[in-house]
């Protein structure tokens, strides 16, 4: 009777393991998301979470190598898109920034993986620049030696960035290289602030390195979302460092999007079963110290 009792806890409090996804197809890759995270697919977040730059961009409906970048928190003529590998006129590309923002492309219809995506916007007293990684949907180069190269006087570069198919996730740790003028920049404070208000600081080593680990902080799930819409949350975060040489001042930013932790929901109900099992496993002890204490027991 009582492990009957005990199994029916179990079952109780203990869900279905859910099962990993390894691909994500809801809209365009999701590792080509950047900026603003739960909403309607193909919409672009509006709210304003963070005042540092940011290029917020969405995939183009049934396209594969297109999007479109918007420019946020600084005034920007145009997007620059880097790629790993293609024809040497295509390897950087200007785009204009209009109404919607700037309509971008791989470097090759039949060309995907990530590309990097910049905006900058100059004054003689400041330079501000906004940067991401953007996935399209084919087979490409690796990002790695494209991240190498310098391509503004600030940059913070991930090192590396998530595979394909896989994004940064809640609680994960990440490293991130911070560079002036091509060369890594010690001691240097570099803040990361989400969505969903969260705000840490990190401090780059003699590498130039800064090791973030992202906040647990999404808000619970709607009570009708099921698994699969658990696995496609996600959420922006942007990472901001500044310097002042002379009389100018450099910001820079990188910002993208990060997922729920998957075990953060089998880990609450493991803690919950365990809970349970604690306090079936002390009834009998409670019983056996009634006895010896005198008590009678009319169980």
């Amino acid at each position: 009777m009582k492990t009957l009792m005990l199994i029916a806890a179990l079952g109780a409090v203990i869900p279905a393991a859910p099962v990993l996804a390894q691909h994500d197809h809801a809209g365009q890759a999701a590792p080509g998301r950047a900026g603003g995270g739960e909403r309607p697919p193909g919409r672009p977040a509006l709210r304003e979470w963070t005042k540092q730059p940011l290029l917020i961009g969405r995939g183009e409906r049934g396209e594969r190598n297109s999007a479109l970048v918007s420019p946020r928190n600084l005034a920007a003529s145009n997007v620059t898109v880097f790629a790993s590998e293609g024809a040497p006129e295509r390897l950087k590309v200007d785009y204009p920034v209009e109404s919607e923002g700037a309509r971008i492309s791989s470097v090759a219809p039949k060309t995907g993986n990530y590309h990097w995506v910049v905006a900058r916007e100059e004054t003689p007293e400041a330079i501000k620049v906004a940067s991401t990684a953007w996935y399209f949907g084919n087979p490409g180069a690796s990002p790695k030696d494209l991240l190498t190269v310098p391509k503004h006087e600030l940059e913070i570069v991930p090192a590396p960035l998530p595979r394909e198919h896989r994004r940064y996730r809640e609680a994960e740790k990440w490293n991130f290289l911070v560079r002036f003028e091509g060369k890594p920049l010690a001691s240097q404070p570099v803040v990361m602030e989400t969505e969903f208000g969260s705000r840490v600081t990190a401090v780059t080593n003699a590498e130039g390195i800064a090791t973030l680990v992202f906040p647990r902080d999404f808000k619970p799930a709607p009570e009708a979302a099921g698994e699969g819409d658990e696995r496609r949350r996600r959420g922006g975060f942007v990472l901001s460092t500044e310097k002042t040489l002379g009389d100018k001042r450099y910001l820079t930013a990188f910002n993208h999007q990060y997922g729920q932790d998957p075990e953060r929901n089998r880990s609450l109900a493991w803690g919950a079963a365990f809970g349970v099992l604690g306090m079936v496993a002390g009834v009998p002890l409670l019983r056996r110290r009634k006895v010896m204490e005198g008590g009678v027991d009319h169980a």
